[in-house]
Order: structure tokens, then C-alpha cells, then sequence
């Protein structure tokens, strides 16, 4: 059966998370530690140890609770917290996932991409240029990631017989598909977005496979790209 809860919108959200959380543990704070709460940001999981914080000291502790669930915010894009640590499997080589790119060598090699480009189409950019599409196409790679989209097909949005700039902007976003998954292969790193995907569905496959034995919630996650969908529709069932 789903376990699926809502919290009514007229109450705090991370209080009431909170404590229901410490109700769940019945007084056992090691039963507590061992509860893993996914939450969509980093700033939303310093927020909810707050709230555990805040429900010590009004209960007469001193405000510092000992031990705290595991907070995983998974909506970060460069938290390497995505990867939740599951036992089963999680040191296994072959599902070894190559670091994400850091933003600045990201942004560096796509300027150096779009460079060449220019000059081998005969329309030279000025650095400045450069680094404003190499920006854009940063930001389509990480929306691609997100929702699943393939560039192999981007020929198919636009016909041949369709007007001569249209063919330049499609000459121009080829260089995703055709350059750009080499040059993340030489740096040996992948696109934060496809990273933050494959370790999001590597962990729907542990947890498929060998449910965990300790508690997991998902809290405050809407889905919205299919590798959380994923891992949201196995939680809802362990």
C-alpha cells in the first residue's frame, strides 16, 4: 500500500514535519537517527534541523538534540548528497557515476565550443559572444537533462525547406549531440543534471531491489523530471 500524508496548508510544514517525525520515533533517539528524510534543497534541510532544534527546547532539552535523521536534499544540483549511501550495492564499481563538471570549466570548454563553431561557419564571434550562447547552451543541457530530452532528434524540429537561419540555429545546437558528450568524456565528468538523474535512478533500482530497512521520507517533493518521479513513486511504497 502507498503511504502518501499531507500536512493542511495553514500549518508549518517543517514544525509539524518535525513532530511527527520525533512522535514516529517514540522517544528512541536512535530510532529517529536511522530514519532518512529526502527534502528538495539544501537550505530546506538546515531549515528542518532547526525545527528539531526549536521542539528540544520547547519540550524543556536543551536545545540541541543528540542525534537527527539523515537530510538528503536531492534538488540541488551540485550536492553530491544525492547519492544516499544504500548499503546494497552502493560501493559496487559497476555503478561507479563519474563526478559532475564544475560550472566554470563547464561554462569554459562550451565558450571554446562555440568559438570554433563560429569560425568554421565563416561567422566569427567576439569572447563576449561566445560566453553568452556557451551560458544558453548550459542551460538547455541542464533542461534537456531534466526532462528527459534526446539532441539526437533535434534535426526532426525543423525540416530542411525551412528558412536559411532556422538551418543555422539547428547547425549550431548540433554541437551537443556531436561534440560536446566527447569533451565530457575526456574531462572523465558528466552534466550536473544527467549526474543528479543517473544517481537519482540508481537509487530507485537499489531500493527496488532491496527495500531499506529503516524508514525514508520524501518531504516537501512535487516530482517533476521523471528520475525524481521515479524514486518518488518506490519511496511512496516502502
Amino acid at each position: 500500500m502507498q503511504n502518501i500524508y499531507t500536512i493542511a496548508p495553514d500549518r508549518l510544514f517543517l514544525a509539524v514535519l518535525a513532530r511527527g517525525l520525533l512522535d514516529r520515533a517514540e522517544g528512541d533517539p536512535l530510532r529517529l537517527a536511522r530514519m532518512t528524510v529526502l527534502l528538495p534543497t539544501r537550505r530546506a534541510a538546515r531549515a528542518l534541523r532547526e525545527a528539531f532544534l526549536r521542539l528540544s527546547g520547547d519540550e524543556g532539552g536543551s536545545g540541541a538534540p543528540l542525534l537527527l535523521p539523515r537530510l538528503r536534499p536531492i534538488g540541488d544540483l551540485d550536492s553530491d548528497e544525492i547519492a544516499l549511501g544504500a548499503a546494497e550495492g552502493a560501493h559496487d564499481p559497476t555503478l561507479a557515476i563519474p563526478p559532475a563538471i564544475p560550472e566554470l570549466r563547464r561554462r569554459l570548454l562550451l565558450t571554446q565550443l562555440v568559438l570554433r563553431w563560429g569560425e568554421e561557419s565563416g561567422n566569427p564571434l567576439l569572447p563576449g559572444q561566445a560566453a553568452a550562447l556557451a551560458n544558453a547552451l548550459a542551460r538547455l543541457l541542464d533542461a534537456a537533462a531534466i526532462d528527459g530530452a534526446d539532441f539526437s532528434r533535434l534535426r526532426e524540429l525543423a525540416p530542411d525547406d525551412l528558412a536559411e537561419h532556422w538551418q543555422t540555429v539547428l547547425k549550431f545546437l548540433d554541437i551537443l549531440p556531436t561534440t560536446w558528450p566527447a569533451v565530457l568524456a575526456a574531462e572523465g565528468a558528466l552534466d550536473p543534471a544527467e549526474r543528479r538523474n543517473l544517481l537519482l535512478r540508481r537509487q530507485a533500482r537499489l531500493w527496488r531491489e532491496a527495500p531499506p530497512r529503516d524508514p525514508v521520507i520524501a518531504a516537501g517533493l512535487v516530482g517533476g523530471f521523471p528520475a525524481l518521479d521515479e524514486l518518488l513513486g518506490v519511496v511512496s511504497w516502502l
